[in-house]
């Protein structure tokens, strides 16, 4: 029986994050961040994202001012059954190699109905430790919706 294919978006909420890997008297950090999000189905889909487009953004650690709303459709596509979610960042440095954060990736297998709602932190029934969008350094926020 053949499956339909499914049109989905993925959009990223917002990153937060929880260390600029800057010095105490810096702070804020330099971020830049990318996507790639992909799927077995149609012969195999790759949409990669780069953020921002230009330069790179300020994001402070500090709880008041460490969350960056976004806004940015990584993927818009047909799926039938499966799709994978990878978000990375870095911090830019001048005088040393730039600091890499926690990969973060997401599987998602099965009907596609299964996996429309919004992904962040605190949507498991887990430890925070445990949440898959919670990383060490940073959390992040997205939804995954009919397109």
């Amino acid at each position: 029986m053949e499956q339909s294919a499914d049109r989905i978006r993925v959009v990223l909420r917002w990153i937060q994050i929880l260390d600029s890997k800057e010095g105490p008297f810096d702070d804020k950090g330099e971020f830049r961040f990318g996507s790639k999000v992909t799927t077995e189905n149609g012969g195999g889909q790759v949409q990669e994202t780069r953020f921002p487009e230009e330069g790179h953004w300020s994001i402070s650690d500090h709880p008041a001012w460490n969350r960056e709303f976004v806004e940015k459709v990584l993927f818009d596509g047909a799926v039938d059954d499966h799709l994978v979610v990878e978000l990375f960042g870095e911090e830019l440095d001048r005088f040393s190699a730039n600091d890499q954060l926690a990969r973060y990736q997401r599987e998602f297998r099965g009907p596609v109905s299964d996996w429309l709602g919004l992904y962040g932190p605190g949507d498991e029934e887990t430890q925070v430790s445990d949440d898959p969008e919670s990383m060490s350094d940073w959390r992040v926020c997205y939804v995954i919706e009919r397109a």
